[in-house]
């Protein structure tokens, strides 16, 4: 009895047991048919003695003791974990689904599926994008003057001249061309972001925390950063203009000894140190080990940042430090020619800038005049990469220029750095790069009529003419001052650079111009002297990249041949197609010859070089044969070849004689007038594919896009 009022008394009332009796029968016999009798606690008692009964005393069945659930950190992990395992499960099975619908298709085999699932879980993280792509709904989607744009060209020639039934007899030289032509563009059929939009050295981690991750040591580190502060270690990472700005060391000592490390910390850090030890290892004069060991830092680091940037939430704090760390993913991806991934990093970037306002004129509350400056500096630099991916993607500006208070950067003082004086160059080219997508290769001003956009490529020729003044008053001022810091290698490289980008911009504005109609090629005079400038331009500074033991190839093609679409190669191809030109040829292949090493810089820059290389070959195939016609006659196939050419937009090639060229123009004029109204008009009132002429329209547009348009209107960009 003593211990059940103990078992009631530590687990509550007892009348929670099934088994267990009232307490008011605890001294009770029980009687059927009679109830409950008290009971003297004999056996027999006296009552059922008195009354011949027999005697049953109702057993107490003591109470099981119960473990008490109490919610300690223990289990808490627990909860947790399930949480945890839960959120996984249900990203699975999204994917899964989605897995399923994308490779219900005959080209899909259901195995790859039951593969990818089994890994997912391995692979996937809390929020962010995943380590590894998933399956995309569909392609990017690029715009009139992106380079991958001018695979239209590639795709309509191999549909014209390779499947064409007229050509099964031409040469075999010819037709093994095209065929590797036709290649190129089939490989190039795939989802966007299978390279675009992943971290391929992101750790697989539900949960990342940076606090888990290893670093390189300190005692390493710390002369990394007092080399760079001093410029005597120099790169082309942002680091080395961020710490002009911020005191990279005491980042790097809250992010190593803090317990509680910032996600945008962390970025910042791995990103500063993978450039730092790239840089170290590269341009040191030290043994291999040494070299090795740094290498070996820097993908440490690499891993880290990609890891901290595949996990980066959608809903960031508006806060410099973030935008700093956005920045900071930016320059990596661009590094690596993912400027898909990068756009949607600088694009965030641009949101929270404008959330602050940091491209207004009016101070934030209690800032102070060094945040200000910082501020500013984070900026434009925003801006640098936003104008620039513009013209890159195709894309509209996510800030335009009229919504700008603040003033452009200037240079700075004398006791100042001289990365700041260049620094404010790049931004003034990216503005050109803005304007050119804006001006002449957006939807609305390709329509607009031929003496506007003349208006405007005389003013972004002026732009960019004014550009190369005064880089050459900022050089006079500054390229001494920096060689000394930094050597002469890494800013003559920096300079020659500078004036291919300029020089490719200044041939994108020349070939969006009107053309004159009076030209005998489709492209104008400037237009081609402009792309045989950049060309020449090109080998000088690949002289400068021999001599450093190609330290800076990776950074010319990624930051220069694939950071602005590079028109001048195709401008050049064009024109060799049209007068067979051997000079322009031979610079073709003196082109292609120096970036041979492009196919193993990365996946864009192989793709860039393989396009560039067939091309190449098709210009050399079609000068050599018609050369060989000239005096012959013209064999079958190479007339096919030349009516091919011509349905694609080329009015000069040999087949069409001038008395044919004056009769295609009258008859074009007719057509016109007949309209009442520009060659646009009249392409309304055609089929699609067909022409007054009989020539592809895009030839024609009232807007002066002539031939050239053919590049620029395929939406497969930067596949090729």
């Amino acid at each position: 009895m003593d211990g059940m009022q103990d078992t009631v008394s530590e687990h509550g009332e007892a009348s929670e047991s099934p088994t267990a009796l009232p307490p008011s029968l605890s001294s009770t016999s029980y009687t059927p048919g009679r109830g409950a009798i008290r009971c003297n606690r004999e056996s027999p008692c006296s009552h059922c003695r008195r009354a011949k009964l027999e005697c049953v005393q109702g057993s107490i069945r003591p109470r099981e003791k119960r473990t008490r659930i109490l919610l300690t950190p223990q289990y808490e992990k627990k909860i947790d974990t399930i949480d945890d395992r839960l959120h996984d499960v249900t990203k699975l099975l999204q994917n899964l689904t989605m897995h399923l619908s994308a490779n219900s298709s005959p080209s899909n085999p259901p195995k790859d599926v039951s593969m990818q699932a089994t890994t997912m879980p391995e692979r996937t993280i809390s929020f962010g994008y995943s380590a590894s792509p998933e399956t995309s709904v569909g392609p990017a989607v690029e715009g009139e003057s992106s380079l991958s744009a001018h695979s239209v060209f590639v795709n309509d020639f191999v549909q014209n001249a390779v499947r064409a039934d007229s050509l099964q007899g031409s040469t075999p030289d010819i037709r093994e061309t095209l065929d590797a032509l036709s290649q190129v563009v089939s490989a190039s059929k795939r989802q966007l972001d299978e390279f675009e939009m992943a971290y391929p050295r992101a750790r697989s981690v539900p949960h990342p925390r940076p606090q888990r991750y290893e670093l390189p040591p300190i005692h390493k580190v710390v002369p990394l950063i007092r080399l760079a502060k001093s410029q005597r270690l120099a790169g082309t990472g942002w680091v080395y203009e961020f710490i002009t700005m911020q005191s990279f060391g005491d980042i790097c000592l809250e992010v190593y000894f803090s317990n509680d490390r910032s996600h945008f910390d962390f970025i910042i850090v791995n990103a500063g140190l993978y450039s730092l030890c790239c840089d170290y290892a590269r341009v040191v004069k030290a043994p291999s080990d040494e070299k090795e060991e740094y290498f070996a830092y820097s993908r440490l680091c690499r891993e880290n940042l990609e890891t901290g940037l595949a996990n980066l939430p959608l809903h960031l704090p508006a806060s410099s430090d973030a935008i700093a760390a956005l920045l900071f993913g930016t320059f990596y991806c661009m590094e690596f020619s993912k400027p898909i991934l990068c756009w949607t990093l600088s694009s965030k970037a641009s949101e929270l800038c404008q959330t602050l306002g940091y491209h207004r004129v009016v101070p934030m509350k209690n800032e102070t005049l060094e945040g200000a400056r910082y501020n500013r500096f984070l900026f434009w630099t925003m801006y640098f990469v936003d104008k620039s991916l513009s013209l890159r993607l195709g894309r509209a500006s996510t800030i335009p220029d009229w919504d700008i208070t603040i003033d452009l950067p200037s240079a700075p003082g004398p006791d100042q750095q001289p990365v700041l004086a260049y620094f404010a160059l790049w931004i003034r080219s990216a503005r050109c790069q803005g304007n050119i997508y804006e001006m002449l290769y957006s939807p609305d001003s390709i329509k607009q009529p031929d003496n506007v956009r003349q208006s405007r490529v005389q003013f972004l020729v002026s732009s960019l003419q004014q550009l190369e003044k005064d880089t050459a008053e900022t050089n006079k001022n500054w390229i001494s001052i920096a060689k000394k810091a930094s050597g002469d290698d890494l800013m003559d490289f920096y300079a020659v650079s500078d004036d291919i980008l300029r020089l490719s911009l200044l041939t994108h504005v020349y070939r969006a111009g009107p053309r004159d109609p009076n030209s005998p090629t489709a492209f104008s005079s400037d237009c081609i002297n402009a792309a045989r400038a950049t060309l020449e331009k090109h080998r000088d500074v690949m002289d400068i990249i021999k001599k450093t033991d190609d330290i800076y190839f990776q950074t010319y093609v990624h930051w220069t041949l694939l950071f602005a679409p590079f028109v001048p190669f195709i401008v050049i191809f064009c024109h060799v197609i049209e007068t067979q030109d051997h000079t322009d040829l031979a610079h073709l292949n003196a082109f292609i010859t120096s970036i041979q090493a492009a196919s193993s810089a990365s996946e864009p820059a192989a793709k860039m070089h393989s396009l560039f290389q067939v091309l190449h070959n098709i210009a050399a195939r079609y000068v050599e044969c018609h050369n060989s016609t000239t005096h012959k006659g013209r064999s079958k196939g190479m007339t096919q070849f030349d009516s091919h050419l011509a349905t694609l937009g080329f009015p000069h090639v040999g087949i069409y004689d001038s008395d044919w060229q004056q009769q295609q123009q009258q008859q074009q004029q007719q057509q016109w007038q007949q309209a009442g109204s520009s060659g646009i008009e009249v392409m309304h009132n055609l089929e699609p594919g067909e022409n007054a002429n009989g020539i592809n329209p895009l030839l024609w547009l009232g807007n002066g896009v002539q031939l050239e348009d053919w590049f620029y209107t395929n939406q497969e960009s930067m596949e090729l």
